[in-house]
């Protein structure tokens, strides 16, 4: 039988009553480093990475204002978003920042509102065919708004498109019906080495300009940087940031019991 997997927390986590102060501290944080930057005052939006965090933890985050969630892992956004629904949160959106497999890919169209991890064709056409079936259906009245992930490290353990692959596969995306490219999405050099991460947030600023100038207007989105590296990002000109520690606490711990 396979191992089975239990959340342990952490003592550092933080209490729920802590949430909403720190989810106050960050948004000064990336407040002052757009201002720093010269960006527009509310040009990052700040997206709660929610992996392995409870209902009540993200219920909390949302009553502070928190209006943008990224998901890992799908079995997580569909249970999450049934208890959040069950609990009357305040309305959210709900990304998709994990790898997405072929036949999870239902659910995260049903339970999610964007897809920012989209790297092969295979998965673009599922989506659009599925997204279509739903239109049908009655269940979906628009196309679905997706990503393009790129690996602009080159860093093999990553999931992403090749740089020089992007803008061809962005023109095959937007060639799909049922599907709406609003962006790029990458996860960035894991190194100290800052030159070297702000470069690879270059790469893809400069990939999202060449999809604009190729015609697709939509692809407005640049989801880069989270705790560590959100500075970098924000200077880059990253729209979006994953941020969970910040506000979460260290992420809780994953016990295999067997």
């Amino acid at each position: 039988m396979p191992a089975k997997e239990s959340i342990v927390n952490l003592e550092s986590v933080p209490a729920l009553d802590e949430i909403p102060g720190r989810f106050a501290r960050l948004q000064e944080s990336v407040a002052q480093v757009v201002a720093k930057t010269g960006r527009e005052p509310g040009s990052v939006a700040i997206e709660l990475a929610v992996k392995y965090q409870a209902p009540e933890s993200v219920l909390a985050a949302i009553d502070a204002g928190g209006t943008l969630l990224g998901h890992n892992i799908i079995q997580q956004l569909e249970e999450t978003e049934q208890a959040l629904a069950d609990a009357n949160a305040p309305r959210h959106r709900t990304h998709v920042i994990g790898h997405v497999q072929k036949n999870k890919a239902g659910r995260a169209l049903a339970y999610a509102q964007c897809i920012e991890t989209v790297d092969s064709s295979k998965l673009a056409r599922r989506l659009d065919r599925l997204q279509g079936e739903r239109i049908e259906r009655g269940e979906a009245s628009h196309p679905f708004d997706v990503m393009i992930q790129v690996n602009s490290s080159g860093t093999e353990s990553q999931y992403g498109r090749a740089p020089e692959s992007v803008v061809d596969f962005a023109g095959k995306i937007a060639g799909l019906e049922n599907l709406r490219l609003v962006g790029l999405m990458t996860i960035g050099a894991h190194t100290t080495d800052v030159a070297a991460i702000a470069r690879s947030f270059q790469i893809v600023r400069e990939l999202r300009e060449q999809i604009q100038e190729a015609g697709i207007a939509s692809a407005t989105e640049l989801s880069m940087g989270m705790t560590h590296d959100m500075d970098i990002a924000i200077a880059e000109g990253s729209t979006i940031i994953r941020v969970g520690t910040a506000v979460f606490g260290p992420r809780p711990q994953i016990i295999s019991q067997q």
